[in-house]
């Protein structure tokens, strides 16, 4: 409907002075494809220039809620090209509008800013592309365990007809071996400047060197709800390999076929289900 349309144009501007500008200066093509009436096209013009800019601290206010999401990833960008302008021009990309006028996470917009970037060869940080992922993957699982599912008890015999999914909140990945390594160090020098954040002005400030460094090897991890936001679990490669199927919602014989596509034997599968259905990390659907 059109009011949401306009809801959403509207907290585009409030982010974007370069987008305001172009809806003012040429509002027939900057408007053109939405659905909008000419009643509320004149309205929104008719609104004075100056008072889309009067929170001159949104971007950044909002900058820090998307930065506590991808704690590890924004340090290594920023560390990478010493810009904040390169996080903040986040707000005035294809990306972001996208994402506001479709109805779209913001958070995950981000991170798909930041993963065309690297595509595109203006990050090259060799151990960032997996630590995206990786915070992606738990921002993912933070935002799906508010799901609530209706979980049916557990039948005495597991048949190959029932339906089975992940539980929402939960998911896994497959990662280069140093990923938590880096993490860890990432989070341990921001803990250091932490303690005196004023000392980042300074010339002989620590930064951010001798990361570990990459390696081809693979660590497979569950990523599971917990008390405190989300948990990571290290499983081994058949685990993935059958848990990452539950991705969508299969029979258990059709989980067990791909399984056996990718190596794993059917009673190996067999009982991984069986084992991630009683800890709650599968779900039989109803």
């Amino acid at each position: 409907m059109s009011y949401h349309t306009l809801q959403h144009l509207t907290v585009r501007m409030l982010f974007d002075k370069a987008f305001v500008d172009s809806v003012y200066e040429n509002p027939s093509s900057t408007l053109s494809g939405l659905d909008l009436t000419e009643k509320e096209k004149q309205q929104l013009l008719a609104t004075d220039k100056r008072a889309w800019n009067y929170d001159p601290l949104r971007r950044l206010r909002t900058m820090r809620t998307l930065v506590e999401e991808f704690k590890v990833s924004t340090t290594l960008v920023l560390s990478e090209t010493r810009r904040l302008a390169f996080l903040d021009n986040f707000f005035s990309s294809q990306t972001f509008h996208n994402a506001i006028q479709q109805r779209k996470s913001m958070v995950l917009a981000f991170s798909q800013y930041l993963s065309d970037a690297i595509k595109n060869k203006e990050l090259l940080t060799p151990q960032l592309p997996d630590i995206l992922r990786l915070e992606t993957l738990m921002v993912r699982c933070r935002r799906d365990s508010f799901e609530k599912v209706r979980t049916p008890a557990l039948p005495e015999v597991l048949k190959e007809n029932l339906r089975v999914r992940l539980v929402p909140g939960n998911d896994v990945g497959a990662f280069q071996a140093n990923t938590i390594l880096t993490m860890q160090e990432v989070e341990k020098y921001l803990f250091e400047i932490g303690l005196v954040p004023i000392m980042m002005i300074c010339e002989d400030a620590p930064r951010l060197e001798n990361l570990p460094l990459i390696d081809t090897k693979k660590k497979y991890l569950l990523c599971t709800p917990a008390a405190n936001g989300v948990s990571l679990i290290t499983i081994n490669k058949e685990d993935y390999l059958v848990l990452m199927e539950g991705r969508t919602t299969l029979t258990i014989a059709q989980m067990i076929e791909r399984a056996k596509d990718s190596g794993v034997t059917k009673a190996k599968a067999q009982e991984i289900i069986s084992n991630a259905l009683e800890e709650n990390t599968l779900y039989i659907c109803s």
